[in-house]
């Protein structure tokens, strides 16, 4: 590619967003013609909190102490209360927390 290095990453993210609501729509398109029986029901209800795990579990792993408390934090939050804005507001706090008190 011959262009020039300020465009390269404006032509990336373009990409990006074509194939991310490329995806969204053609999801859309392909289950308008899926019944939805009890299991493909199951199955989409479980897609977005295997999506969410996906996501989070690398920065769990990798990240420090702060992360993991956060996450803890929130995860018994969410268990507890069944609120995600206080279990999102808890792993903010101690996230803070952390990185105040270690620094």
């Amino acid at each position: 590619m011959s262009s020039s290095p300020v465009w390269q990453p404006l032509i990336a993210i373009m990409l990006m967003v074509v194939i991310a609501y490329g995806s969204r729509v053609l999801g859309l398109l392909v289950m308008s013609h899926v019944p939805l029986g009890p299991r493909v029901r199951r199955f989409v209800d479980a897609m977005s909190s295997s999506v969410l795990i996906a996501v989070i579990t690398p920065i769990i792993v990798h990240g420090d102490g702060g992360v993991r408390l956060a996450a803890i934090a929130a995860g018994t939050v969410a268990v507890a209360f069944r609120s995600p804005l206080v279990s999102i507001a808890m792993g903010m706090l101690c996230a803070a927390g952390w990185r105040w008190w270690v620094g």
